[in-house]
């Protein structure tokens, strides 16, 4: 297939596998297609995080004094419902911030437990049932988030809170356990 690029100042023609300078535009030969560079991008500004584990307890007591976790299936409800209302994305539960970035990717992990290595370094696990997001964010988002003003990310939403039942409890402690690699109790 031939291919002829185009970027405003120079065209060049891929045909197979060799790359030349295109001549001026002639008639269409019916076969190639021609396709202008309108914008590159040398950085994707992308960031594929965990929203929200699944049966795990947040790492921190969080500003309103609370540890929480919810079950696969509280995940994914939440998932859903957070994509329906258009899945806005904030910086730093601040009002008026909901165009910092765009959700491109959002999906329940339902594959087996995924460990890789983070940005910065560490190792990140992914385990069934969690809710990953893939994030765009903006030009001014993205030098916030390169700069270190911005290093994690926090679902802007709404939850009612109600007390674990004691079952809730012992599948928080298994799967705790579970992730730790030790057997469950």
């Amino acid at each position: 297939m031939r291919v002829t690029i185009e970027d405003g100042t120079e065209r060049i023609v891929v045909d197979g596998g060799t790359v030349a300078k295109a001549p001026e535009p002639e008639k269409w030969d019916g076969e190639s297609i021609a396709a202008q560079v309108v914008k590159s991008a040398p950085e994707r500004r992308f960031t594929l995080c965990v929203a929200y584990p699944a049966n795990r307890a947040d790492v921190g007591i969080a500003a309103d004094g609370a540890r929480d976790f919810a079950s696969p299936e509280a995940v994914e409800q939440a998932a859903w419902s957070y994509l329906s209302k258009g899945g806005g994305v904030g910086i730093g539960h601040r009002q008026g911030s909901d165009n910092a970035g765009t959700v491109v990717e959002s999906y329940l992990w339902r594959g087996d437990q995924w460990t890789i290595k983070s940005a910065d370094g560490s190792a990140q696990t992914v385990y069934p049932g969690d809710w990953l997001i893939g994030v765009v964010w903006t030009p001014e988002t993205w030098r916030m988030i390169k700069s270190g003003q911005l290093t994690g990310v926090s679902m802007q939403g709404t939850a009612s809170r109600r007390k674990p039942t004691p079952q809730a409890l012992a599948a928080l402690r298994k799967a705790e356990t579970e992730a730790e690699g030790g057997a469950a109790a």
